[in-house]
C-alpha cells in the first residue's frame, strides 16, 4: 500500500517547509476530496433526482473517509453491480488513488460499519424525492399493485423478525419478508411498499399490506390488481374515496343472476355486504357501509403468449358508467398488469433483491431502501432515453455499470457530461424486440450438480458417500 507519510514527522518544518499536519486536518482533506467527487458524479449522471442537499451529512458527524455522500454513493454502486463490499472498499481505494490521497485500509471492516450508520429517513427522503421527481402529480394517475417474498441470511435477528415457512424445519428454511408493492404503469417507478411476515394472516397478508398503501391513492386514480386482492370491503372503501379500481374476479364468487347487461361480455351485478365482519373493520364503519354496491363485470380474452395463465378472464371495475370506461379499455388496462410482473423481475433478478445479503434487520431495511432507489434512478435513465416500455433493463444495467467507473475517472466536465450523453444514446439503441408468439417453457437444460437437499441442520447433517451418485435427499 502506497504511504504519503515522511519517515521523520518531526522534521516536516525543515524538510517542508510548513509544520506537520494534524490527523485530523489530514482525514478532512482527504474526506473532503472524495465525498466532493461523489457528490458531483451523483449530480451529472442523475441530475436533480440526487441535490446535494439530501446527501448531506447530519449534524455533529465526524469527518472520516467513508462520509455520507461516500458511503452511499459506493452503496448505491454496489447493487447496481451485486458486487460484495470488498470489492465497493477496493472501489474506493481507487477514487483515492486516482485523486492522489492515500489509500484506506483494505478491510471492509470500516466500509461496513458506515453503512450500517446511513439515516434511514435520508433513504426514504431520497425515495420520495425521486418518485416525485419521476411522477409528478398533474393529475389522475394509475397505478398497479403485486405481492412478492425476499429471502435473507439465516440469522436469529432475521428470523425473529422475519421467520421462515412452518413447514420448514428449524436450521433448514431462511427468513422470509413478504411485500406488496405500488408502481406507476407509465413509468414503472416503485412509489410505495409494505412490508409483513409470511407466517400469520395477521401480519403478512398481501390484503393486509396493501391497505397500508391506499395513503398515496387520491381521488381520480385508478388502481389495477389481481383477484387476490379482491373483497367486498376493498371495493366500497376505494369507490368511497374516488378511487377507480379494475380487478379480476374471485373465483369462487358466483355469478348474480339478476345482473343488468349493457353489452356482450359486459354486465352489472349488485354486491351484498358479506354478514361476517373483518377484524380490521370497525363496528362503526361496518354498520355505516351501504347494504349492496353496483360493481361492472367485463369479460376478456387474453392473447395466446401474452403471460396469463387462463385465456378467459373475469374482470371487475367499480366504473359502472359505460361512457366513463369502455369495456375494451377495462380489458387493455387489466392486460398492462403483466407489467409488474416484469417491474419486480428487474428487481429481484436484475439486481438481485430475490436474496439479500446483509445479516440484521435494521440492515436489511437500508438493502431494501437502496435497492428501490437504485431500480428508481435507473428507471429515470431509462426514461430520459426513450420509450420505458422498449428499453431492455438489463441492457440499460450493464451500461450504466461499466460508464459509471470512466465517469468517475475523468477530470474534464465537458467529458463527462458527453460521456452520458453517449450512454443515455446507448441504452435508447438497445431495445427489447418484438417477438410474437414466443414461447419459453420454465424447463433447465443444463442438469444441476447431484447435490442432495439440507434436511436437518447443517451441524446434524453428515457427508454422503459417493456423492455423484446420490439423487435423493436422506430422511
Amino acid at each position: 500500500m502506497t504511504s504519503r507519510v515522511p519517515m521523520f514527522t518531526g522534521w516536516s518544518r525543515s524538510t517542508f517547509g510548513r509544520a506537520p499536519l494534524r490527523t485530523g486536518t489530514a482525514m478532512r482533506r482527504k474526506s473532503d476530496g472524495l465525498s466532493s467527487l461523489c457528490t458531483r458524479q451523483a449530480e451529472e449522471t442523475f441530475g436533480a433526482l440526487l441535490p446535494a442537499r439530501l446527501l448531506a451529512a447530519p449534524p455533529g458527524r465526524r469527518s472520516r473517509i467513508f462520509t455520507t455522500p461516500v458511503v452511499f454513493w459506493t452503496f448505491l454502486c454496489q447493487i447496481l453491480g451485486s458486487e460484495s463490499c470488498r470489492s465497493a472498499t477496493g472501489a474506493v481505494q481507487s477514487l483515492l488513488s486516482h485523486l492522489g490521497k492515500a489509500l484506506c485500509s483494505s478491510s471492509d471492516a470500516a466500509y461496513c460499519m458506515a453503512r450500517a450508520k446511513l439515516p434511514i429517513r435520508m433513504l426514504i427522503a431520497i425515495q420520495r424525492h425521486i418518485c416525485a421527481a419521476l411522477c409528478p402529480r398533474r393529475g389522475a394517475r394509475t397505478f398497479v399493485f403485486d405481492g412478492s417474498t425476499i429471502s435473507m441470511p439465516d440469522t436469529p435477528e432475521n428470523q425473529a423478525r422475519w421467520p421462515q415457512s412452518g413447514a420448514q424445519q428449524t436450521g433448514v428454511g431462511f427468513p422470509i419478508m413478504r411485500i406488496v408493492g405500488l408502481f406507476d404503469l407509465a413509468t414503472g417507478a416503485w412509489i410505495a411498499m409494505a412490508r409483513g411476515t409470511l407466517a400469520g394472516s395477521k401480519r403478512g397478508s398481501e390484503r393486509i399490506l396493501w391497505r397500508r398503501l391506499w395513503k398515496h391513492l387520491q381521488a381520480g386514480d385508478t388502481v389495477i390488481a389481481d383477484a387476490g386482492f379482491c373483497d367486498w370491503f376493498s371495493l366500497v372503501l376505494l369507490q368511497q374515496r374516488g378511487i377507480r379500481l379494475v380487478i379480476r374476479n374471485n373465483g369462487r364468487r358466483k355469478p348474480c343472476p339478476n345482473a343488468t347487461r349493457l353489452g356482450k361480455g359486459d354486465w352489472i351485478e349488485r354486491w351484498r355486504k358479506p354478514a361476517i365482519k373483518p377484524a380490521w373493520v370497525t363496528r362503526e364503519d361496518y354498520d355505516s357501509l351501504p347494504q349492496s354496491i353496483a360493481v361492472r363485470v367485463v369479460t376478456a380474452t387474453a392473447p395466446q403468449h401474452s403471460g396469463f395463465r387462463t385465456q378467459k378472464l373475469e374482470l371487475i371495475s367499480t366504473v359502472t358508467d359505460p361512457a366513463e370506461m369502455g369495456a375494451e379499455e377495462i380489458a387493455g388496462l387489466y392486460l398492462r398488469r403483466w407489467d409488474v410482473e416484469l417491474f419486480i423481475d428487474d428487481l429481484k433478478t436484475s439486481l438481485g433483491m430475490d436474496i439479500l445479503r446483509t445479516r440484521s434487520p435494521h440492515m436489511i431495511y437500508r438493502e431494501l431502501l437502496m435497492h428501490v432507489i437504485a431500480y428508481n434512478l435507473l428507471r429515470a435513465l431509462i426514461r430520459q432515453a426513450d420509450d420505458p416500455r422498449r428499453i431492455s433493463f438489463k441492457g440499460s444495467l450493464d451500461r450504466v455499470n461499466k460508464w459509471l467507473p470512466v465517469a468517475m475517472a475523468t477530470t474534464s466536465r465537458k467529458t463527462r457530461k458527453r460521456l452520458i450523453e453517449d450512454l443515455l444514446e446507448t441504452m435508447a439503441e438497445d431495445l427489447v424486440r418484438e417477438r410474437p408468439n414466443r414461447r419459453e417453457p420454465r424447463l433447465k437444460k443444463r442438469r444441476p450438480k447431484p447435490f442432495g437437499l439440507m434436511t436437518r441442520p447443517r451441524g446434524e447433517s453428515m457427508e454422503i458417500p459417493h456423492r455423484s451418485k446420490y439423487r435423493k435427499s436422506l430422511t
